[in-house]
Formats: C-alpha cells, sequence, structure tokens
C-alpha cells in the first residue's frame, strides 16, 4: 500500500510519499502556510493567476524549489482550464509558465513527461491534484481533476496516453489523489447530480443524498476511474483532508468565495 506523509523542509510543510522518493522521484502537495504571500493570499500562494503579487510567488516557489535544489526554471506549468487534455511536455518545455502565466501551456490541466530533473506543477483551490507515476518505465504525470474534469475523466486521459506513448503497464502504474474537497462539503445541485448518476452509474458511493441535498465524492470517482483504467487498488493512495474543512492549513475556494490563494502539486524524475 502507498502511504503519503507530512515533511517539513526550507520552513515548508508539505505531504509527500517517501516511497516514491526512494524510487527516483521527487514529488509534494504544499499547505497554504509558511510564504510570503499578503492577504487573501496568505501565505504560501504558488500561482501566478489569482491576483498575487507576482514577485511574491516568484519568491515561494523558489523557496519551494530549494527542497530538492532546484530551480523554478526547473518547473513546468500549463494554463489549468478545467478540461480534460493532457500534454506531453519534455526539455523544449522548461519553464513554461514557471516565471508568467502566459507563458503556461495552453489549454491544459495536466502534464506527463519521461524527462528528468524535469518538474511538473499544477495548483489548486479545492480542485483534486492526481499524481501518477511508473517505477518501470520512470514516467510521472500530474493532472488538475475539479468536477469538470472528473466528469471529463481527465484521469482515464493521462493513464492512457502514458500507456500509449510510453509502454507504461497500467498495473504497474501507481497514484496519488492529494486533498481536495471532500463529500462532506462538495454539495451540487440536482441536475448535476443527475449527470453524475448517469455518468458514473457502475461506481457505488461516489454520490450521497441526505434528505434534498447531494454530494459528490470527487476522490473516490477518481479512483474508481483508475481501477477501470487497470491500475491496483493498492497502487492507489488518497488523502482524504477536506481543504474547505481544513481551511486553516488549505486553501479554498469555496470556504473563500473565490479570493485566495493556491497550493502547488510538483513532481519530477530526480
Amino acid at each position: 500500500m502507498l502511504n503519503w506523509q507530512w515533511e517539513e523542509s526550507q520552513g515548508i510543510k508539505y505531504m509527500t510519499i517517501p516511497e516514491w522518493k526512494r524510487l527516483g522521484t521527487d514529488m509534494l502537495f504544499t499547505s497554504r502556510r509558511q510564504g510570503e504571500s499578503r492577504q487573501p493570499f496568505e501565505s504560501l500562494n504558488l500561482a501566478l493567476h489569482v491576483g498575487d503579487e507576482p514577485d511574491r510567488v516568484i519568491r515561494n516557489r523558489q523557496k519551494l524549489m530549494s527542497i530538492w535544489g532546484r530551480q523554478v526554471g526547473d518547473l513546468v506549468c500549463c494554463e489549468q482550464v478545467h478540461g480534460n487534455k493532457v500534454a506531453i511536455v519534455s526539455e523544449a518545455d522548461r519553464g513554461r509558465g514557471a516565471l508568467a502565466y502566459n507563458t503556461a501551456l495552453t489549454g491544459y490541466d495536466g502534464m506527463i513527461t519521461n524527462t528528468s530533473g524535469l518538474y511538473l506543477a499544477l495548483f489548486y483551490a479545492d480542485c483534486l491534484p492526481v499524481f501518477l507515476f511508473d517505477p518501470v518505465k520512470k514516467v510521472i504525470a500530474l493532472v488538475h481533476s475539479g468536477w469538470k474534469g472528473t466528469m471529463g475523466k481527465i484521469v482515464l486521459q493521462a493513464a492512457g496516453m502514458m500507456q500509449q506513448q510510453y509502454q507504461v503497464e497500467l498495473n504497474n502504474l501507481q497514484a496519488f489523489i492529494g486533498p481536495g474537497i471532500a463529500s462532506c462539503c462538495f454539495e451540487i445541485d440536482r441536475e448535476l447530480s443527475d449527470r453524475v448518476r448517469n455518468e458514473f452509474h457502475d461506481f457505488d458511493s461516489v454520490l450521497l443524498q441526505k434528505d434534498d441535498r447531494f454530494f459528490w465524492d470527487l476522490a473516490l470517482t477518481n479512483s474508481c476511474l483508475l481501477q477501470q483504467a487497470g491500475l491496483q487498488n493498492e497502487n492507489i493512495a488518497i488523502c482524504k483532508l477536506c481543504t474547505k474543512c481544513q481551511n486553516e492549513l488549505f486553501f479554498s475556494y469555496r470556504a473563500e468565495s473565490g479570493k485566495t490563494g493556491r497550493m502547488a502539486a510538483v513532481i519530477g524524475l530526480q
């Protein structure tokens, strides 16, 4: 079974999977604490597109990358448009979106690479980060799966592309579904609940009903999709922390009415 844990380095507390580090992959998911950004982005905001002061965001990113002795320019970021397009990235993409949002890969919500020293980075405030790692072929992926990405089955897109482009065997693929808004807080309307029920009718318990209210378990839905693709259940780890419930630890779009910073998910082959 995969297990995640909290670690701290360079003054930043983050969650990671120690086993992946032993297998040659750096990865982490941050909290909102111990950065330089000011309200309403206090304090470790790592996104350039939310209205924060860019120089503070860059300093936060450099502090983060110094955990591995890397530079901000080693990052590659994509636009994150709540779609299901996934990009194959290579050395030519190094630095895209790292220092300016308008240089990020346009139109994508996920990235895949087998290039060592290239660090995939995406940014979150309730949507789910999904990390994928094949320890055999040394291929990594990172996707942004909010409700729209989940409905668009972006994790299937990523896993399928890893299989097609790099001959990844899906039963070797490992996944970590990081913190996001959980079913306790992700209430949806009846129209969307009908869509969820129709689209994921094979998945038990992803839609919860309490009287006339409906709650969607995004993490479980993504886990079921990954198992449907061919991943082994024991190769999927889920962090069940809710970003809205634990707003003091995480940025939350819903808890803060849209005006907030973003945590970072980062993964790179050593």
